[in-house]
């Protein structure tokens, strides 16, 4: 959808099933549903597999590919490697993955303003740039090797923080609250968190009982939680933990309590990272 309406010229599309296939084929003028990767690769001169990642390699590795065609995983994680069979039937070889969680299935997403992690040979790398700017999103280049970490690391600011969403909702159901309430009460906390972030950094816009050097209510977190909910305790610890260096880059949190947070907390992580 995003490319279509940037005005490339979409002509084929498979899926799983027919069914899903031509319903995509519906909403991307001129394009069509076909029943075969096969028959997408035979037509188009480049190819987005947007399967799940760890089908990737097997989903390329049944097509024929056609010399000078282009092969682009969407995968995150991948490097490109798992497209080997496409590289050695003469095909360009690439990735382009959108930073961005995709939660609800079937459903189209705006990539405005989206980061693109790009992969590939120079000249098809800068095609995927220019494919990736003409949506409005921006191109991000990794170097070979590197997409595991991204991936990985991205993780911290997307599906984590659902997580940790989700831990405030279980915390906050043993005091009553029901879970639209919980979430009505902190999306405005999640929003103003982001804005800060983008208007300050991440340093800038940490605000927390670690910032302010509050060993007190600390003490009373680690009570808290050690006799309602001690699972949550060690995840507590940790992420308080890998406040203490961001704090001290506020510069609102002295050495000397870092150290005593560091070890009212148990660890030794109270200066910043090289």
């Amino acid at each position: 959808m995003n490319f279509a309406r940037s005005g490339r010229r979409v002509v084929a599309v498979a899926s799983g099933s027919a069914t899903s296939a031509r319903a995509l084929a519906r909403r991307v003028p001129g394009a069509r549903a076909f029943p075969s990767s096969q028959e997408v690769a035979d037509r188009a001169d480049l190819v987005f597999l947007t399967v799940p990642d760890d089908a990737i390699e097997s989903v390329a590795s049944g097509i024929r590919w056609r010399a000078g065609a282009a092969c682009v995983h969407c995968s995150g994680a991948g490097d490109l490697d798992i497209l080997r069979k496409a590289s050695r039937d003469g095909a360009r070889v690439g990735g382009f993955h959108p930073l961005r969680m995709f939660g609800e299935p079937g459903k189209s997403f705006d990539l405005r303003g989206c980061a693109v992690a790009i992969a590939g040979p120079e000249a098809l790398a800068k095609e995927l740039e220019g494919l990736a700017r003409a949506i409005r999103a921006r191109p991000l280049r990794l170097p070979e090797g590197g997409r595991a970490l991204y991936h990985a690391a991205a993780n911290f600011s997307g599906a984590f923080v659902v997580a940790l969403i989700e831990e405030t909702v279980a915390l906050w159901k043993v005091l009553g609250i029901a879970e639209k309430d919980a979430l009505r009460a902190l999306l405005p906390l999640l929003r103003g968190s982001v804005d800060n972030v983008e208007k300050l950094g991440p340093a800038g816009a940490l605000g927390s009982v670690v910032a302010r050097g509050d060993v007190g209510t600390i003490r009373r977190h680690l009570a808290a939680l050690a006799k309602t909910a001690p699972e949550s305790l060690e995840l507590y610890r940790l992420l308080s933990l890998r406040t203490i260096p961001v704090a001290l880059a506020k510069g609102t949190l002295s050495p000397e309590a870092a150290k005593e947070i560091g070890a009212l907390l148990g660890g030794s992580r109270a200066s910043p990272r090289a």
